[in-house]
């Protein structure tokens, strides 16, 4: 297969499409848009090209069409007051020098909270041969049936539930920041 040579070889080729892409008054109609001349307080020769240049009534209707969005955004804007930001200002200030000194009696807090319990522990540990005599005195060691028959169960398993509910609880009261 030959290929023969084709008209632009020849040198018969037509002329490439020129496009414009810019236009030498397209600053003047932009600077005539942004000092809101456009279309009253403009010349009449830069009117006239604008209605003659496709480039330059593009530029219009999208700079036009920016603007427009530019000021409905700007009479749209919720601005508030400097007195209202003055106080904004001063409550966040307030709760920042607040959240600063309770930093350190927060830390003291749960110091504090740590050594009862490691006395409650130690208080135990030390205790527990006492508490087993007590125990025994009243009954209730010994085999299963003895220590639920005793009367000192009921009370006793209350008061452990109840202990064991209200601690927690009184130590996020006492360690929450709220």
């Amino acid at each position: 297969m030959r290929l023969r040579p084709g008209r632009a070889d020849r040198g018969g080729a037509a002329p490439p499409l020129k496009m414009e892409i810019e236009c030498p008054r397209e600053s003047d109609v932009l600077d005539a848009l942004a000092s809101a001349r456009w279309p009253n307080r403009v010349e009449h020769e830069l009117a006239e090209h604008v209605a003659s240049c496709a480039i330059c009534r593009d530029v219009v209707a999208v700079a036009s069409a920016i603007q427009d969005d530019h000021d409905h955004a700007w009479r749209e804007a919720n601005v508030p007051s400097s007195g209202q930001m003055w106080w904004r200002a001063e409550m966040r200030a307030r709760q920042d020098a607040i959240r600063e000194a309770s930093r350190p009696i927060t830390v003291a807090q749960g110091v504090a909270a740590l050594c009862a319990l490691t006395l409650a522990a130690v208080a135990t540990w030390f205790a527990w041969p006492s508490v087993r005599a007590v125990l025994s005195s009243l009954g209730l060691t010994g085999d299963a049936q003895t220590t639920i028959a005793s009367p000192m169960v009921i009370p006793l398993a209350v008061a452990m539930g109840a202990l064991l509910i209200i601690a927690p609880l009184a130590i996020y009261v006492v360690v929450s920041e709220k």
